[in-house]
């Protein structure tokens, strides 16, 4: 068993040991994996659990510490952020509710010890309205199909979702809108609100995959949907998953369990159905390589001279790698950047 697998085992309190005592070298790799998956916080639990000889050399313990200990502020601060954005959305008129890591967070054991994003919160209403509304004070910038930037707070990037998520494919992509609205977390007479698990379960699921194609996805988003099976009612398992294989992730879905399962020890009782291995191997491969987003993944970088034209054929070519594994949905991608391209360009947000 490779050491960083074990590191998270143990994390997750299904080991209480390394079943080889690992070395220096060892754990300068573990801190070079546990930063490149955004990890840091949760792995520092699984170090306060092992017995003492176990334990990192003073050096790498004490950058862990102190990385842990930032990560710990950062999360303090949006949720007193996230506070914040109440009044800021009722002097809008807006009714929201908080998307991914902010809302997944409260699913750790230490929430505070899960690394923050930015704050992703979606607001009931048309794009046109909603960018008016904001235009007003917030300079929303960064404008894109499913999401814009604004000028909320200097310390904390909010995002404003129109659409929680997208895919390319332009029919499975009205099935995902027609499906988030009928199960929107978002209520009248409350101004922020969180997703229940069932909803989480088929957007987080959405949310990966549009990610693991276009760029790559790391172990932090998969220990997020870790949590959210485990809390996930038994009785929405089957409605949850064949929404899954109606929006066109069934294979998807069968290869996270597989990394679920291999990864974290997710037992099969909150499986949502059988885990695949060779498509397994295959997410878990790009997983590891890749990083939290992809950001070691040499398929994402950007040049400083790189045209447009150059970027979406880098892009495209990225996407059409997945081809053989998901062809449905893969297919349509150079269509539907296009399409985005030009629909940004005509609304005037490029």
């Amino acid at each position: 068993m490779h050491p960083f697998r074990n590191l998270l085992l143990i994390s997750l309190g299904r080991e209480s040991s390394f079943r080889k005592d690992p070395t220096p070298k060892d754990w300068a790799v573990m801190f070079r994996m546990a930063r490149q998956q955004a990890l840091i916080g949760v792995c520092y639990d699984g170090i306060s659990r092992i017995p003492e000889h176990q334990r990192p050399p003073q050096d790498i313990l004490d950058s862990w510490h102190r990385l842990t200990e930032k990560i710990a502020e950062i999360h303090s601060l949006h949720l007193k952020r996230t506070e914040e954005m109440v009044p800021i959305l009722e002097k809008l008129g807006f009714c929201g509710c908080i998307l991914k890591g902010t809302a997944l967070s409260r699913l750790y054991p230490i929430p505070e010890r899960r690394m923050c994003g930015d704050i992703d919160v979606w607001v009931a209403g048309t794009h046109r309205s909603i960018l008016k509304a904001l235009r007003t004070s917030y300079h929303p910038f960064d404008i894109v199909y499913q999401e814009c930037k604004a000028d909320f707070f200097p310390d904390v990037e909010v995002e404003i979702h129109f659409h929680p998520g997208k895919m390319y494919n332009p029919f499975l992509n009205a099935r995902l809108q027609r499906y988030l609205e009928k199960e929107t977390p978002i209520r009248d007479g409350e101004t922020l609100t969180m997703p229940e698990p069932r909803f989480d379960a088929v957007y987080c699921m959405a949310h990966m995959f549009h990610h693991y194609l276009e760029g790559g996805i790391g172990l932090r988003q998969m220990m997020d949907y870790y949590y959210t099976l485990r809390v996930l009612d038994p009785a929405d398992r089957k409605p949850v998953m064949e929404a899954l294989r109606h929006l066109g992730m069934g294979r998807f879905t069968a290869a996270m369990m597989e990394s679920l399962w291999f990864n974290f020890g997710l037992e099969e009782e909150y499986f949502l159905c059988p885990r695949d291995p060779k498509l397994g191997r295959k997410l878990m491969e790009e997983t590891i390589s890749g990083g939290n987003f992809g950001v070691g993944d040499r398929r994402n970088y950007q040049k400083a001279d790189e045209s447009r034209l150059h970027r979406y054929f880098r892009k495209s070519s990225r996407v059409l790698s997945h081809l053989s594994q998901y062809p449905r949905e893969v297919i349509w991608a150079p269509y539907a950047r296009l399409e985005h391209y030009f629909w940004r360009l005509f609304l005037g947000y490029l």
